[in-house]
């Protein structure tokens, strides 16, 4: 059965990069390539979001479209648009998605997660972990990997001064960090920059300007105020580095996580360091693009090794990460999506060309 039109229901704002990635960018691109149209609501008290919600809302319960499917994204809070989507899934069950990135279920209460796995006729995982999760709930589950947008930031060569980056939401990775990464950079014996973007919290930025102001050989660079709406900022910033680090303590939550960080820092041709936890090693090959770091002295040895490296060796790998991107591209999250609600990814695009053959003027 093709697919004509998506209907998703976001879990926040496109504020999130889960929401931005697995739903605005990804509808936008089929859309474009497929020609399926879609709905794409998101949570609120605002009055247009409201209407919205309402609107797309009976549109399913009374006059749903043709080959259409229901997404629901993350969906865990017990408040009223929690609700509202259960009694949806209850009045149109058909054709419906369960879409989930990251282990919610031990962040928040289960209830609400567990209903909609169980509930929907299939669920997409963000990892291997998420899926193993679910399995038990709804046989019916695929992996999903979060794409990286198409962009044209690439690394070129080594910074006169190595500089190593990380990019994320610092309050939940501090532990890992200052654990498996922060003691390798003080064992280092030569000039490095340290860029870490998306620290806000300001007892971290005096914590971190401390913690790196006891080590004369590090210069620490914190971007502040960071629209992250900004795309090409982001990647633009990334493709900076010379080496982009993922440090992650071996936790179920960790286990869990799509190595969204690695995909960003390869699609810049920028190298990885990262722990061997979860989709890190689905990604990351050691030595060719990156190198597995276990503990903080493997992530010593080979920002050494990074640094030591020839400027071929270094270009090699860079395109070796470059080369990386395919499997996890959006071209590829969208086609594994609709393979999998569709069936059938050739008679959709072929539609979809079709389509676009039509409207072109001869």
């Amino acid at each position: 059965m093709i697919t004509e039109h998506i209907y998703w229901f976001a879990y926040f704002s496109d504020a999130e990069p889960s929401v931005r990635y697995r739903a605005k960018y990804a509808l936008q691109h089929i859309k474009y390539k497929h020609a399926i149209g879609y709905d794409l609501v998101y949570p609120g008290y605002h009055p247009a979001t409201i209407v919205k919600f309402i609107r797309v809302f009976f549109s399913i319960v009374f006059c749903r479209k043709k080959n259409s499917v229901v997404v629901f994204e993350k969906i865990h809070t017990r408040w009223l648009y929690a609700t509202a989507l259960k009694l949806l899934l209850k009045l149109s069950p058909e054709r419906t998605l369960y879409d989930i990135d990251d282990a919610d279920y031990l962040k928040f209460p289960p209830g609400n997660i567990i209903h909609f796995m169980k509930h929907v006729e299939q669920c997409a995982a963000g990892s291997q972990s998420l899926a193993s999760f679910i399995a038990p709930h709804n046989s019916n589950v695929f992996t999903l990997t979060s794409p990286v947008i198409d962009h044209a930031h690439i690394k070129s060569a080594k910074n006169n001064v190595f500089t190593i980056g990380w990019i994320g939401y610092y309050n939940a990775h501090r532990e890992s960090l200052q654990q498996l990464c922060f003691p390798a950079l003080a064992k280092l014996s030569f000039p490095v920059k340290v860029i870490l973007m998306g620290v806000v919290k300001h007892e971290h930025i005096e914590e971190l300007n401390q913690y790196f102001g006891q080590l004369a050989h590090v210069t620490l660079e914190m971007p502040l105020s960071i629209n992250w709406l900004d795309e090409d900022f982001v990647y633009r910033s990334i493709s900076s580095f010379d080496v982009g680090i993922a440090p992650l303590l071996d936790t179920e939550i960790n286990r869990a996580k799509s190595a969204f960080k690695l995909k960003q820092y390869m699609s810049c041709g920028v190298p990885v360091l990262a722990s061997g936890t979860g989709e890190n090693t689905v990604f990351l090959k050691h030595g060719a693009n990156g190198f597995v770091c276990n503990d903080s002295n493997d992530f010593a040895t080979y920002i050494n090794n990074l640094v030591q490296m020839s400027d071929q060796h270094y270009s090699t790998m860079s395109l070796c990460a470059l080369g990386t991107v395919s499997e996890f591209s959006m071209h590829h999250y969208c086609t594994t999506l609709l393979r999998h609600i569709s069936g059938n990814i050739e008679l959709v695009t072929k539609n979809a060309n079709a389509s676009k053959t039509e409207k072109t003027p001869q």
